[in-house]
């Protein structure tokens, strides 16, 4: 022991006189301090065991970071989820970034309250303020690191406030971004500052700092310039402040570890530069900033990013040099003073309002969290994105609003049942995981955010990154089907193929794929998952049950049911042709054709399928366009179209060949109603729609028909939009006409001989429908309601009658107005002039 002693003393002697580094050590830790030195000047040293752990995390995480767009993202995650400790040592980073931003902010207000900037040590503060840039500038371009959303996005929005600066702005940004777009320029030149450039600033400012603070002392609190000596030194760094420290840094080391571990660092989805949609949030310690921005228009907006911004630094930097005041006590330099603080809560004011707007945090039930965990775990997030992060194939669930639960465990239990062509599989959870999800995908919002989502190792197997991968890809799987299953599921390529077919499935592809699959099936298992098949292959494998119902099923479904786009009659006809049919149906009548009656009824038949049609698509006006429909879809099974022209081309039903079938019948039964018209009511209206369309009837009718149910109640609207309607097929003195019209309306009461001219106004031809045409003029024996120049040409009407002489006006008017105006009403222009003369 006592030799190990002498080696170490005569190590450090020999250390002494080359370097007199020991002597200059003692000399540090034994400087004296002032009495009133105490847990107010701990804070420097506090930032200066952040910035150590920053350096040391930083380095640490170097060994594994690659800076380029391609791997950024993948070896932070590597860092995350793989690298022992690595998770820690991320958040331990992430949250010392921050804590010494407040330390920072502290430690520059305590040390302008205590005045403690003023001569000799104003260099001092010049350096601490430089100290305080650099800072800020580690959080600007680490912020870029990640490469994630809000790396990406936050940098880009940054970039656009620097290039509003005017003069240098645009041109800085196009530095930091090395060109037009993001990429992986600007993460290489954020990476060089954050990782060279800043660390040597900082270390010559920060050796510089404890330098000067070491050789001019520290600052006794409330002394007035040139009165420092006065105050005694009764401390020593070493052990008296040394143990403040230490006290100081235990507590620090207490929070930091107790954020890495309870709060690791966050981590945002990949990058996405065609994602516009992200609105990136800024960190606390810059929110102020982009809230003076909102102050601003956009044309002054460099006045809040520059100008201001700028104005605080020169003010910050000048302040030793421009308050000259000797008195350090708060109480004797108030402008001072007060400026400061006016600052300072204006800054806490912006931040305070800029966290208000942040997106506040989700909050999930334990039930919920285990939801969230399983919805990682099963990679729903490859299709499904929430609130436009995660995949594009599913619909997005933060948006649709709030969901049905139980809805929710069905498409989760049963996709396909409410999509026939998703991708989606189907997922038999047991009971409390079900639940669990369930309870995570309800709580989705608008403001929820996608779920960190662990790396897959290896990201891409090399083939991936080689040269016109994506459009050979093909080439790989054929070499090996089941490679891709590795990594990918069968509806992975569901999401790109299912609207694409391969260059393999050509027209004669299905033909021969049952070959192509009995020899190679892990080809179609590549792409297409077993229940995929047997969905085709249930109704279309020829077994022996198929034998006995094709025929059923290719009336039932021939034209309704597709696969890739192709009906059942287009598969049928893939592999066979119509003698393929003829050589079983040829002389064999089928079930349907043996009735004795069906020659007779087989067009009820057809009309039985068309019925199941006429929702899909628009009838025809036509018999023959009908036969030609069912010919192609029904009868074409085992007929020609020849076959079914030779009887129904140019034929009409027995019934049109009434002669009074399109026009108005006979009159004797007092019914005036058209062949067709009974023949519809007979047989009913489904009977014209087996040939005709609702259309063809409105052509004529130019109104619904057959009258709906409620029609009594509504038809005198429908008369006053036009009354010429009602007499194509009914005449005034019908019976059921008569029934009703033969009684006074409800609208002639009492008083409706003064009134019905107003009536008449609102209600336009109302009067024709059960009065005629000429109504008016029997009563009136004038054109009713009077032309607009009436009053101008009334006069003409006694020339008209061959009334002349002085009493014209009262002749016409006991001829015709008083039907309507009383003499007072024609006193009002002529008799006045009468009277006169």
């Amino acid at each position: 022991m006592r030799r190990g002693d002498a080696m170490l003393r005569r190590f450090f002697d020999w250390l002494e006189r080359e370097t007199g580094i020991v002597s200059a050590w003692n000399r540090f830790w034994s400087q004296p301090l002032p009495a009133t030195v105490g847990f107010g000047q701990i804070f420097g040293a506090l930032l200066l065991l952040c910035l150590v752990i920053l350096f040391v995390t930083g380095g640490a995480m170097m060994f594994y970071y690659s800076p380029t767009p391609e791997q950024a993202y993948a070896s932070v995650q590597y860092i995350e989820h793989y690298l022992p400790f690595g998770k820690f040592i991320r958040a331990l980073h992430y949250w010392a970034a921050r804590i010494i931003v407040l330390l920072l902010i502290i430690h520059i207000v305590r040390v302008f309250i205590w005045g403690a900037y003023k001569k000799p040590r104003q260099m001092i503060w010049v350096t601490g303020v430089l100290l305080m840039l650099c800072v800020i500038g580690f959080g600007l371009t680490g912020y870029t690191l990640p490469w994630d959303q809000k790396a990406y996005w936050g940098t880009s929005v940054r970039l656009k406030i620097a290039e509003g600066i005017p003069l240098i702005g645009y041109a800085v940004a196009n530095f930091l971004r090395g060109g037009e777009q993001l990429g992986a320029v600007t993460l290489m030149r954020f990476y060089v500052l954050h990782v060279f450039v800043l660390p040597i600033l900082t270390l010559v400012l920060v050796v510089w700092h404890i330098r000067q603070v070491h050789i001019l002392g520290v600052t006794p609190a409330w002394v007035k310039v040139g009165q420092e000596d006065e105050i005694p030194k009764t401390q020593r760094l070493h052990p008296d402040q040394t143990a403040r420290i230490g006290f100081g840094a235990i507590l620090l080391m207490a929070l930091l570890l107790f954020l890495s571990i309870k709060f690791p660092a966050p981590l945002e989805p990949r990058a996405n530069p065609l994602d516009a949609a992200y609105k990136p949030h800024p960190d606390f310690y810059v929110l102020w900033l982009h809230e003076l921005l909102k102050l601003f228009p956009p044309q002054l907006e460099f006045i809040g990013s520059f100008v201001l911004p700028s104005l605080l630094v020169i003010l910050l930097l000048v302040v030793p040099f421009i308050e000259r005041n000797p008195e350090r006590h708060p109480l004797r330099r108030l402008p001072a003073l007060t400026t400061g603080l006016v600052i300072l809560f204006a800054i806490i004011a912006l931040n305070i309002k800029g966290m208000e707007a942040l997106p506040r945090p989700e909050k999930l039930s334990p039930l919920a969290k285990r939801g969230q965990e399983l919805f990682v775990e099963l990679r729903c997030y490859t299709c499904h994105g929430i609130n436009d992060g995660g995949g594009p194939v599913g619909p997005d669930l933060g948006l649709g609003g709030k969901r049905d639960p139980k809805k929710v465990e069905a498409i989760l239990r049963n996709p396909g049942a409410f999509n026939a062509h998703t991708v989606m599989p189907a997922y038999d959870l047991p009971p409390e995981e079900m639940r669990a999800l369930v309870a995570y995908i309800v709580s989705i919002g608008p403001n929820s955010r996608m779920p960190p989502i662990p790396p897959v190792e290896p990201e891409k197997p090399p083939s991936h990154f080689e040269e016109n991968w994506f459009a050979n890809h093909k080439f790989e799987v054929r070499k090996d089907p089941a490679s891709c299953s590795d990594c990918h599921k069968p509806f992975f390529c569901q999401a790109c193929h299912q609207n694409r077919r391969p260059s393999s499935h050509d027209e004669q592809w299905l033909k021969f794929h049952f070959g192509n699959a009995a020899e190679q099936p892990a080809m179609c298992n590549a792409c297409h998952t077993p229940d995929y098949c047997e969905e085709c292959h249930k109704l279309m494998r020829h077994d022996t049950q198929w034998l006995k119902g094709h025929g059923v099923q290719l009336v039932k479904l021939g034209e309704s049911k597709q696969w890739s786009g192709w009906t059942m009659h287009q598969l049928c006809y893939h592999c066979h042709t119509k003698q393929s049919c003829d050589e079983c149906h040829k002389g064999a009548l089928p079930e349907s054709h043996k009735a004795p009656d069906f020659l007779e009824k087989h067009g009820e038949l057809a009309k039985a399928y068309w019925k199941t049609r006429a929702s899909n698509k628009t009838a025809s006006s036509t018999a023959s366009a009908f036969v030609r429909r069912s010919n192609q879809q029904v009868c074409s099974t085992c007929h020609t179209k020849q076959f079914c022209d030779n009887c129904h081309m140019g034929k009409k039903p027995k019934s049109h060949e009434q002669p009074n079938f399109v026009g108005r019948g006979t009159r004797d039964a007092g019914r005036g109603k058209s062949g067709h018209a009974l023949e519809a009511l007979k047989k009913g209206a489904q009977s014209c729609q087996t040939c005709h369309s609702q259309q063809f009837c409105l052509t004529c009718h130019g109104t619904e028909m057959p009258h709906p149910k409620n029609f009594v109640n509504v038809h005198v609207n429908e008369a006053r939009k036009d009354m010429a309607l009602c007499r194509r097929c009914h005449i005034w003195d019908e019976p059921k006409c008569k029934q009703c019209h033969s009684k006074r309306p409800p609208s002639h009461t009492p008083d409706f001989r003064e009134t019905h001219p107003q009536r008449v106004t609102d209600g336009g031809v109302s009067c024709q429908v059960c009065h005629g045409r000429n109504a008016c003029i029997d009563c009136h024996k004038l054109p009713m309601p009077h032309p607009s120049n009436f009053v101008k040409t009334h006069g003409e009407l006694a020339k008209q009658r061959g009334i002349k002489g002085k009493d014209s006006v009262w002749q016409l008017q006991k001829q015709l107005c008083v039907n309507c105006h009383a003499d007072r009403y024609c006193r009002n222009c002529h008799l006045p002039e009468v009277s006169r003369r």
